[in-house]
């Protein structure tokens, strides 16, 4: 069953992910891209899971992706000293 889209709701991408710098890093929103539907922001989302570069760690040896909820993931992201993750969520904009 097909769900009729309200013209007015925008469907967003949210990538959280650790930003900054040393003694200024911090865990925030780094990225937010909107949609008209939310099959475009669910071919988003996961496009991000797959394809999308964090700031840390500069040099990624791979990825790892966890489901986990209908709408969102976390992706585990080991680098040459430390591990990292980011997390992409689908959302409406209220």
């Amino acid at each position: 069953m097909e769900r009729v889209q309200d013209p007015v709701t925008k469907w967003c991408v949210l990538i959280e992910e650790t930003v900054g710098r040393g003694e200024s890093q911090r865990w925030g929103v780094s990225e937010i891209s909107k949609f008209d539907t939310r099959d475009e922001a669910l071919a988003a989302a996961e496009q991000a899971v797959r394809e999308y570069q964090p700031q840390h760690p500069t040099f990624a040896k791979g990825r790892d992706a966890y489901q986990v909820g209908e709408d969102s993931w976390i992706v585990w992201v080991p680098g040459a000293t430390r591990e990292y993750h980011f997390r992409v969520s689908v959302g409406k904009q209220v």
